[in-house]
């Protein structure tokens, strides 16, 4: 009798390697946390006008692994491959647009890279299918954030902060204040969810007032209107009494009032007062009439290709000149960005994925209120989702790469929960 046909020797290996893919899905957690923990630390190490240049550096790397880890799990585990394939084609459309206004090169698809790495993080947790819990992600972003903002805390005494228009301020370990504030403002509202939400935890009590001190030191005023908004939506949507309402509304004050108690602070609201909304071409006065004159400038970038826009990176690669003085400098607007890279039917089709993602959210936490659970995994996406909305109105949120990968962490985490965990009374906490 003769035996069966055996497979080809060709996909023996591939169908052996996927067998045995199931170690891959343990080592995922630390593997990320070790890879954001890198990329957190290092941030501030990128030489300046890295962006208009095509070298790869460590955070392109991490980049890169980030991808790589997501397909072997998109092949391995198959969950939301439809989802993934789409937000990969958009990325890829707007790229080659980028490419075909530059022409090809690592510097036009870095960008494009840089995205698609956020995208994969997100990826990554949805075929995890809640092994990467949305308490375990907020843990995670606590740990990442600790170090950072203990730096932080440390150069405001010492001044060894980052200069910034004349003014000294904490960045941590973080490319800017602006990018400090944020991550630290989704490390706030991750820390006073677990704490509210799981046992009152001192430890996480404690880490909400470093992250709280930590937003402080970085007098920026976008962040510190952004992370108001955070609390006081945590706490608008924070399950329970009034009581427990408030302590999200109480820290939301007590950063407010000693950010105007400080010298520094009340003297950049001051300063930030005076802008001449008619200035013209020239020097800034002011960081806001700074963005007003950077919006206006790049309003004829859009009015080249106002359909399809130029391409994902455009208004970051291009380089400055006499005529231009604002060129190769991010556009401190998210919405601006994306409108010029993306034209109006990129911003469409990424105002329709927000519509579907805010649509889910609320489902989700439908369904958990339902059940009567305080620890409503989609409360906390939805306040970082606020406050990333907030925060792209007069910075550059999303191109801060550290604050794009800790949101889609808690994102997915709550994407990720499978229906049965939902509805169940208690949710599963890490």
């Amino acid at each position: 009798m003769s035996a069966s046909p055996s497979p080809p020797q060709s996909l023996g290996w591939w169908r052996r390697g996927l067998a045995g893919a199931g170690a891959l899905d343990r080592m995922v957690m630390p593997f990320v946390a070790v890879l954001l923990l890198v990329r957190v630390l290092t941030d501030n190490l990128s030489a300046p006008g890295s962006r208009q240049s095509g070298s790869v550096n460590l955070s392109g790397v991490i980049a890169v692994l980030f991808v790589l880890a997501a397909a072997v799990l998109l092949l391995r585990n198959r969950r939301a491959v439809l989802l993934s394939l789409l937000a990969g084609l958009w990325i890829c459309i707007w790229t080659a647009i980028a490419v075909g206004t530059k022409g090809a090169s690592s510097e036009t698809v870095r960008e494009g890279v840089r995205e698609l790495s956020v995208i994969a993080l997100a990826v990554i947790v949805c075929n995890l299918r809640g092994s990467l819990s949305a308490p375990a992600a907020a843990r995670l972003i606590q740990g990442v954030g600790l170090v950072p903002a203990v730096v932080a805390l440390y150069q405001l005494p010492s001044r060894t902060g980052m200069e910034v228009a004349g003014h000294l301020r904490s960045n941590g370990t973080f490319a800017h204040p602006n990018s400090a504030v944020m991550f630290f403002a989704i490390a706030l509202a991750a820390s006073l969810w677990r704490y509210l939400g799981h046992g009152r935890s001192r430890a996480d009590l404690a880490l909400a007032a470093v992250f709280a001190a930590a937003i402080i030191t970085t007098f920026s005023i976008d962040g510190l209107l952004t992370a108001f908004v955070m609390m006081a939506a945590a706490g608008a949507l924070q399950p329970g009494s009034w009581r427990v309402k408030a302590v999200p509304w109480a820290v939301g004050l007590v950063i407010v009032a000693v950010f105007f108690a400080t010298p520094l602070g009340a003297a950049r609201v001051a300063r930030e007062s005076n802008t001449n909304l008619a200035a013209e071409q020239g020097e800034s006065d002011t960081s806001l009439e700074w963005r007003l004159k950077k919006w206006k400038a790049l309003l004829p970038e859009w009015e080249k290709s106002p359909v399809v826009g130029r391409g994902l990176g455009i208004t970051t690669t291009t380089q400055g000149t006499p005529a231009n003085p604002f060129g190769g400098f991010p556009p401190h607007n998210e919405y601006v960005r994306y409108l010029v890279e993306t034209g109006v039917l990129g911003c469409l089709i990424l105002l329709s994925a927000l519509w579907l993602l805010v649509r889910a959210l609320i489902r989700r936490r439908t369904d958990i209120a339902a059940s009567g659970s305080a620890f409503n995994a989609s409360t906390l996406a939805i306040v970082v989702l606020i406050g990333c909305l907030v925060n792209s109105l007069a910075d550059n949120t999303l191109l801060n790469t550290p604050t794009a990968y800790a949101a889609a962490l808690i994102l997915a985490s709550v994407l990720a929960l499978p229906r049965s965990e939902r509805a169940a009374p208690t949710a599963r906490v890490a």
